[in-house]
């Protein structure tokens, strides 16, 4: 017989083993929780209102904590019904009898979420089209499940354990600290394993499609648009850095100064404001810099400044706010795919800033001002967007689709959402009537673009079909199918090409 005591304390320890296992596998190994799956679709869901948004913006990774305290209020209300549904069956009065029932309103509620809640708010069967991997999710939840029904059964055999044998409190401990912990492990080995091998099917597919853009953009594939006629040549002996203007401490550096600071390498994409629907004025690049941000503590930043002014070696400048020039992407870089700057991709430093179009990340820059008003730019006074925030969008890369196996063909592409990241990318082939989930490889980086492809049968193609692609950015904001030119702020629209199977 089990005491009346028995159903609260099996409630508070299965929420504690449950939480310790999320809490070990995320913190130590990186597993992405159930937890943050269910938040994703929440705010999803909701469409991310204000409140979702400050969450996101404030300091000190506060949403995390916000995600784990609500979802650990879920947990609990949902442990308190399960707890009431016992002690009205009143089988708590039997250890195995309990031990099923906590099987079947653990197991019943996770069936429900991860085969009915996530798929409608649009993240897959238990969660996956979050991760865009094949099945993470589905060992952690079950690993959860193991964890709640394992300590919930241990507990409630404890009382005849303890009866029959001489077993301290200590050693109690022990074995429920060594329960979770396995469970954890276990859990988290396995989701890496399902992992890795999602990675290297993923890698293969991607690899077997001809006509994919490489996820790094060779050198000799860099987008060349500029004002100048010729590009200007800079040396790099007499070549300076000013930081000026609004700040404590002015400070000059030349390009040896300047390799010599902490530096950072980060994939990063870059994009022509010019760059048409489908356009190839778009590439990703490995650049290697100096944080903008940490050049500006070196001189300190006056009060007032507010705007940062860029200027280069061909009389050009531009500007962006101060809060952008100190997010950590925001660099000013001399090295791209390892090597220095070429003379059209503004030899010896440019200024790399993420999120907003090419030309405010301005080339072969000498100077960066702080300045308490805005700057109209070469291009801003030419009708140009003076913010130029990068739209959503995405490209088919090629018109002839890979066959991968029987009747099947593949085609892909890229998609690029500046600092939002890609949540998910769609095709259609009756005009946006109906859409189709593409593949989405994990991207490099925050900055860098995402690579797509997506399955068509061959009946589809035969004739050969227009096909149209969409990109839903990483707040859920799905590409317009609004067509715009490029001026004054970025082409935007949804784009289509005709595809026929490949000889």
């Amino acid at each position: 017989m089990i005491g009346r005591s028995t159903p609260v304390r099996v409630t508070l320890l299965a929420l504690g083993a449950w939480l310790a296992v999320t809490l070990v596998s995320r913190i130590g190994f990186g597993i992405v929780s159930p937890v943050e799956v269910v938040f994703e679709g929440v705010t999803r869901f909701l469409g991310v209102p204000w409140v979702f948004n400050l969450i996101h913006a404030a300091p000190w990774d506060f949403d995390r904590y916000v995600k784990f305290i609500a979802f650990g209020v879920i947990v609990l209300a949902w442990l308190i019904v399960m707890w009431w549904v016992t002690r009205r069956l009143w089988i708590w009065r039997s250890a195995w009898g309990t031990f099923a029932t906590l099987a079947a309103v653990v197991v019943i509620p996770l069936l429900l979420l991860g085969l009915g809640v996530l798929p409608l708010m649009g993240l897959g069967v238990f969660g996956t089209a979050t991760l865009n991997r094949a099945w993470p999710p589905v060992p952690l939840f079950s690993a959860s499940v193991a964890a709640l029904l394992a300590w919930s059964s241990l507990v409630l055999m404890w009382p005849d354990r303890a009866a029959r044998t001489d077993v301290s409190r200590r050693a109690w401990f022990n074995v429920m600290s060594r329960t979770v912990l396995g469970l954890a492990l276990g859990a988290s080995a396995l989701s890496r394993a399902f992992i890795a091998r999602a990675q290297a099917l993923q890698g293969a597919l991607f690899d077997a499609v001809r006509g994919i853009s490489p996820a790094i953009t060779p050198l000799g594939g860099h987008y060349v648009v500029s004002k100048n006629f010729v590009s200007p040549r800079v040396r790099e002996g007499q070549w300076r850095l000013e930081i000026a203007g609004l700040v404590d401490t002015p400070l000059t550096l030349d390009l040896d100064a300047l390799r010599a600071l902490p530096s950072v390498t980060r994939p990063t994409t870059l994009m022509c404001v010019s760059n048409q629907v489908g356009g190839d004025l778009i590439g990703t690049y490995e650049w290697t810099g100096v944080r903008l941000a940490d050049l500006l503590e070196l001189t300190g930043i006056r009060h007032g400044a507010s705007e940062i002014v860029l200027y280069g070696a061909d009389n050009y400048t531009d500007s962006f706010p101060l809060d952008v020039g100190l997010r950590d992407g925001t660099i000013v870089a001399y090295l791209h795919n390892g090597e220095s700057l070429t003379r059209d991709h503004g030899f010896p430093a440019r200024v790399l800033v993420p999120g907003i179009y090419g030309m405010k990340n301005v080339k072969w820059v000498e100077r960066i001002e702080l300045a308490e008003d805005d700057h109209i730019g070469y291009w801003q006074a030419r009708g140009w967007s003076d913010e130029a925030i990068i739209k959503t969008l995405s490209r088919i890369d090629m018109d002839q689709a890979t066959r991968i196996s029987e009747g099947r063909w593949a085609i892909g592409g890229v998609a690029f959402a500046g600092i939002r990241g890609i949540r998910s990318v769609e095709i259609s082939i009756d005009g946006g009537d109906s859409w189709q989930d593409a593949v989405l490889e994990d991207a490099r980086g925050p900055y860098a673009w995402s690579r797509w492809t997506a399955v068509l049968d061959e009946p589809t193609l035969l004739q050969g079909v227009i096909v149209m692609v969409r990109a839903t950015d990483g707040t859920g904001d799905v590409q317009t199918e609004i067509v715009a030119p490029p001026l004054p702020d970025g082409a935007s629209g949804y784009h289509r090409r005709l595809v026929t199977p490949s000889a």
